[in-house]
Order: C-alpha cells, then structure tokens, then sequence
C-alpha cells in the first residue's frame, strides 16, 4: 500500500459564508486563506480534497425550527448559489470536489461522493 500527503478543505461554501443561511463571520476570508495556503505549499501535497454539503432532500435534517444539533435550516442545496464553493477559493488548487449528505444528514468528507458520483479516490 502507498501513502501520501493529503490536505482536505472543509465545506468552504457559500452558505457557511458571510451572506449564507448559516453564515459564519470570516468566512470569506477563510476562504481566501485557505487559497493562500494551498498556494503557499504547492507540490506537498499528493491530494487536495474539497468537501460540500449537497442536500437534495436530507429528509429532517431541515427543520423550520431547527434545534441546530439534529436539525438546521435549509442549506446548501444542491445546484444552488448557496451549495458553491466560496468565490475566494481557488478551485485550481483543488483535485477533486467530494459531496455529502444528499438524502440525509452527513458530517464527514468520508460518507462523500465525488461529482461523477464515485467514493473518492486516494493518492
């Protein structure tokens, strides 16, 4: 088995983003932290992992009156403005772009799919 170094970018998405249903303050710039990062170091890595949350019908994962543990308001729905990585993060950084959480609630990078709809690869 072969290893490598690999970085995983976290939901940098423009629903987490100042502006976004669940904002977070500095969230743009997170984003361009992020690029600034990847740029910095360009070669170390093996892989470089982008995670979204991609809701198409997470089922009670939205709530109208969301308790924000079990349940959130509607975000970062698939196709969406909100569902897009922030503008400030360089997608050319970027190997491959995993999504989670289609038809239910997913927190981790690891239950994820890539856009053709495959498990992620590794290095």
């Amino acid at each position: 088995m072969t290893s490598c170094r690999a970085a995983l970018v976290v939901d940098v998405q423009n629903d987490f983003c100042e502006g976004g249903s669940l904002a977070v303050a500095g969230g743009e710039e997170v984003a361009r932290r992020v690029s600034a990062w990847l740029r910095a170091r360009a070669g170390s890595y093996g892989l470089v992992v982008a995670t979204r949350d991609w809701h198409t019908d997470p089922g009670t994962h939205f709530s109208a009156s969301p308790d924000f543990v079990d349940t959130w308001p509607v975000h970062c729905l698939a196709g969406s403005p909100g569902a897009e990585l922030q503008a400030g993060l360089d997608r050319a950084r970027l190997d491959i772009i995993v999504s989670k959480g289609a038809f239910a609630a997913a927190y981790s990078g690891f239950e994820a799919a890539s856009e053709e709809g495959q498990p992620w690869r590794t290095c």
